[in-house]
């Protein structure tokens, strides 16, 4: 019984990373958004760690896919007029959107170059926070549709890497 539960991790182990190999690598992301050039004040507030953690989030679907020296570069810009166009004073939170180019390079690999919009609104990230969810009932609320926004945006980048 031992032996064979070891055998069927080790078996698992190495399908895993079989799987990982076929998968496109990355070498860097890169997200730039001008929160500074928000003048919303609470839009601002509110998208202020957005390059970081959109970073990080996708870097943390990436497992095993990263490669320093032969990954491709995903450069992404945020269009800072969709991030303040939610928090106007006739629209609250539900209406924000997070729009950005995304862009793939890579250095040797022509055919890993790949360039497209992606928009992610409040709408496509509300199922995931559950029915009757109020983004603008507390600011920790506010902060979970936030990073439920980031994570789809993350998810879609992801599943478009060649």
């Amino acid at each position: 019984m031992k032996k064979t539960l070891i055998a069927l991790a080790a078996t698992t182990i190495l399908a895993g990373a079989a799987f990982a190999e076929g998968l496109p690598t990355v070498k860097e992301i890169d997200v730039t958004a001008d929160i500074a050039s928000v003048s919303n004040s609470k839009a601002a507030e509110y998208w202020k760690n957005l390059e970081g953690d959109l970073e990080n989030a996708i870097l943390a679907k990436l497992v095993d896919q990263t490669d320093k020296e032969d990954g491709a570069k995903v450069i992404i810009d945020i269009s800072e007029v969709e991030l303040a166009d939610g928090f106007t004073d006739t629209m609250g939170l539900e209406k924000s959107v997070l729009k950005g180019i995304v862009n793939e390079t890579h250095d040797r690999d022509n055919s890993r170059f790949n360039s497209y919009e992606l928009t992610v609104s409040y709408d496509q990230a509300a199922p995931m926070l559950g029915e009757g969810f109020n983004p603008n009932a507390s600011a920790e609320d506010a902060r979970r549709a936030y990073e439920v926004m980031v994570d789809v945006f993350a998810d879609h980048v992801v599943k478009n890497l060649k």
